[in-house]
């Protein structure tokens, strides 16, 4: 009986380790001509909501793309994303928005330090979003709500 109780706890155990691995995609965006433009990764996995993780999505993200600094926040968004760029200058960021099948839906050049994409059209989810400043281009994930 011992036996068949461990084995059954080991077969749960390998069966869960198998199913909470992130299953990885690989789509490509092409211009106008046909010429492959960029590659994009996409990672599923489940997002756990304990209340440190909870807590962290409720603040802005602070990063960079190449010697930018980027703010974008609230994440995870109802619809608006706004995505601030402190010091813009003379650069010009592009910023593009993909759906979970990698499909473009928003494209914007952002011209002034704040900028907003309106996600409220779309429906629930998680979304790919990159910022292009130059060469450099930096993804990241959103979720709206």
């Amino acid at each position: 009986m011992k036996t068949i109780y461990l084995m059954l706890i080991l077969l749960v155990s390998v069966l869960s380790i198998h199913t909470s691995q992130a299953q990885t995609r690989v789509t490509f965006t092409y211009d106008e001509n046909g010429n492959r433009d960029s590659r994009i990764i996409l990672k599923s996995a489940t997002i756990p909501f304990d209340s440190l993780q909870a807590k962290q999505a409720e603040k802005p993200l602070d990063d960079k793309v190449g010697l930018q600094k980027t703010r974008i926040y609230p994440n995870p968004t109802k619809g608006m994303l706004r995505i601030d760029f402190p010091a813009l200058g003379d650069q010009q960021p592009i910023i593009r928005v993909f759906d979970p099948s990698g499909k473009l839906i928003v494209q914007k050049t952002a011209l002034s330090s704040g900028n907003e994409i309106d996600l409220s059209a779309h429906p629930s989810g998680f979304y790919i979003m990159t910022i292009q400043i130059g060469m450099e281009k930096k993804e990241w994930k959103i979720i709206k709500e």
